[in-house]
């Protein structure tokens, strides 16, 4: 039996929910056709968030992707509740310790780098955009994002096939100053 391997923590704004917008959920029923085992969790609130990033400390899971609305400073959920980087180190510490991070949340990788003034051990790898993008621009270039990473593995090169795909300079690539790995899916 295969073992979860991406773990995608999703919260959407009120808009999203009028328009039908899953950027998450529909990124998983790709990594399903992929034949990547992945679990979805839908939060609203800092307490959901807390038990989703419990969840990811599994050893088996390699990635989480977070699929909300972001700024510079931390990212928001459902309920408006931002978390800002600060206390995102203090509620997912050391839950993301050896994952790698991935982002779908405009503009975090102008701030998120900051985890790692916190613990330098935080996460192996972090992929962000640095402006803000569509969900549809997130599918589709995380989908090609997953699908390398299932006969190559995550390399920095991989954020070039992001950047080509929605444009030069979107997605920044940040690794840990003593955790660098990166990993293979389905292997």
């Amino acid at each position: 039996m295969k073992l979860t391997e991406v773990l995608i923590i999703e919260s959407r704004n009120s808009a999203d929910y009028f328009e039908g917008r899953q950027e998450g959920h529909i990124l998983q029923q790709i990594l399903v056709l992929e034949g990547v085992r992945s679990k979805y969790f839908e939060v609203i609130d800092q307490l959901h968030l807390e038990k989703a990033l419990k969840f990811a400390e599994n050893e088996n899971i390699k990635y989480v992707h977070f699929s909300c609305h972001g700024l510079d400073d931390g990212f928001s959920l459902t309920d408006g509740t931002h978390i800002t980087w600060k206390v995102f180190d203090e509620i997912a510490w050391p839950y993301l310790k050896d994952k790698c991070l991935v982002f779908s949340s405009c503009l975090v990788g102008k701030g998120i780098k900051e985890i790692f003034d916190y613990h330098k051990t935080f996460c192996n790898v972090i992929i962000a955009p640095t402006r803000a993008i569509s969900w549809s621009e997130g599918v589709v270039a995380y989908s090609a994002f997953y699908h390398k990473a299932k006969s190559e593995g995550l390399i920095q090169s991989d954020v070039r096939l992001l950047n080509s795909i929605v444009g030069a300079g979107t997605f920044s690539f940040f690794e840990s100053p003593t955790r660098n790995t990166a990993y293979k899916l389905g292997g």
